[in-house]
């Protein structure tokens, strides 16, 4: 073995156990380059890449399961039948959109505004739609199970035979709203303002109604948590 070398690694090895400034020294003589801590710094923070949005591919596919859509104005636009799954769209501008029939489930819209949009018959299952506007919104058979609708706005949205079974409904505003045979089984709704809404044969089994507005409301032919209804107390 080269003489140099083996006397190089029994310096490296010796190395370790000697102070900091003594083992720089003995690296600086073999010649070792280190990279500067300001490079691995920059290494480390150097933000990713963001991906840039093609809106008019996303209206032509019609499909961007998985994106990162949040902040984006796709207001007005004809997204029937689009595949959205677990795509974000915090804080997005979805107003009078068509969302028919979209593909959504695990979709995040925290906060996005959805006023006056189009989702009869969309899958939300397991979404998370906290702090959303849904004022006027047509979601008439939509789904929107194990979703999370806390501190949402769905004044008078029209949810006639939604399924809603087992979503978190806390302080979430549905003044005026249309439930209309809506199944909200073992739903938490707790908090949550239903004045003027209209509830009739909608299913409340199981359904935690804690603080509960319901002045004003239309509860005819409903089955109430405890599973009573008009016509008498059962399982459902």
């Amino acid at each position: 073995m080269n003489t140099k070398i083996f006397l190089s690694i029994a310096m490296l090895l010796t190395a370790v156990t000697l102070p900091l400034a003594i083992r720089l020294s003995i690296i600086e003589k073999l010649g070792i380059s280190l990279p500067k801590p300001d490079t691995l710094a920059q290494q480390v923070i150097r933000p990713l890449k963001v991906k840039q949005v093609d809106v008019e591919k996303i209206v032509k596919t019609k499909k961007c399961a998985g994106c990162d859509l949040s902040n984006l104005n796709l207001s007005g636009l004809d997204l029937t039948g689009a595949d959205f799954r677990n795509t974000n769209l915090s804080n997005a501008n979805l107003t009078n959109t068509i969302l028919e029939d979209a593909k959504m489930s695990g979709v995040r819209l925290d906060k996005a505004n959805l006023k006056g949009a189009d989702l009869q018959g969309a899958d939300l299952k397991k979404s998370s739609l906290k702090g959303a506007n849904f004022t006027n919104a047509q979601m008439m058979n939509i789904s929107m199970i194990y979703a999370d609708l806390s501190n949402a706005n769905l004044h008078h949205a029209e949810l006639r035979d939604a399924d809603l079974t087992g979503a978190k409904i806390e302080k979430a505003d549905l003044t005026g709203a249309s439930l209309y045979g809506t199944h909200l089984t073992e739903t938490n709704l707790t908090g949550a303002n239903f004045s003027k809404a209209n509830l009739r044969y909608a299913n409340l089994h199981k359904a935690v109604m804690q603080g509960t507005n319901t002045s004003g409301a239309d509860l005819r032919l409903a089955i109430m948590p405890d599973g009573s209804s008009p016509y008498g107390t059962k399982e459902y």
